[in-house]
């Protein structure tokens, strides 16, 4: 099964297996994100390993380390995260490619993205938090 299709299945489990936890109190307060459940698998290949985590909204969620921030990012650009430009503050020129991939649905639409960064420090300029886990 290729890569995308089979992390676009594990996406979607995920986000169907948060949906059918019963809501409680605390689940009625407003959460920022989309009104729609929404969830992406992010992962991040630095060619020593891949690191992998899923990100759900609508309600926050999942195992990303800050998914409340994440979700923000992501709910700005309305899912485009090609559109992600956080900050242009100068990195170092040195060359240690990383490849960041994001696939999943963001408000009933699908999300397929990928994009290599020649290091740590543009991918997380670009992009916050959103791929820090």
């Amino acid at each position: 099964m290729p890569f995308a299709r089979r992390t676009a299945a594990l996406a979607l489990a995920a986000a169907l297996g948060g949906l059918a936890a019963p809501a409680s109190p605390a689940d009625a307060a407003p959460r920022p994100g989309p009104e729609t459940p929404s969830v992406l698998l992010l992962t991040v290949d630095d060619g020593a390993g891949v690191r992998a985590t899923v990100l759900t909204c609508g309600p926050t969620g999942g195992l990303h380390p800050d998914p409340i921030t994440a979700c923000r990012l992501v709910a700005r650009v309305d899912g485009d995260l090609d559109a992600l430009d956080v900050d242009g503050a100068p990195c170092t020129s040195q060359y240690a490619p990383v490849v960041a991939r994001a696939v999943g649905f963001w408000q009933d639409r699908p999300v397929s993205y990928t994009r290599t960064f020649a290091n740590p420090c543009l991918m997380q300029r670009t992009t916050a938090t959103l791929f820090t886990f």
